[in-house]
């Protein structure tokens, strides 16, 4: 029992420092893009790379020991379920595509450094 809860908490807390990661990220696109004019077509790439480098970050950080898989899943979820909360509160269009791009992305750079993690 203990074992599955270090699993969760460690799933969450990798959620919620990617949801950080990504919250800063985003404000730091929106001053580079008001200081320099970025063009609007720009903003969604970088917005998804922003979000790619940010779930990368949160494993690399929160994912040690075993079930390095399990806790990428759940950090993962937790980070996608948060991010449409967040975004969603404050004012954001809600599109399914988008949505689940969103959780490919992070369901997908998340396992990738449970895989690389776990082969250390």
């Amino acid at each position: 029992m203990s074992n599955t809860k270090n699993t969760i908490l460690a799933g969450l807390k990798a959620g919620a420092i990617a949801l950080a990661f990504s919250c800063i990220g985003v404000l730091l696109l929106a001053l580079v893009a008001k200081l320099f004019g970025l063009p609007d077509n720009v903003l969604p790439i970088v917005n998804q790379i922003l979000k790619i480098v940010a779930v990368a970050l949160a494993m690399m950080l929160c994912l040690k020991e075993e079930n390095f898989v399990v806790k990428a899943l759940v950090g993962s979820v937790v980070f996608s379920l948060l991010s449409l909360l967040l975004f969603s509160l404050l004012g954001g269009t809600f599109h399914i595509g988008q949505v689940l791009l969103d959780f490919a992305i992070a369901l997908v750079t998340s396992v990738i450094i449970a895989f690389v993690k776990a082969r250390r």
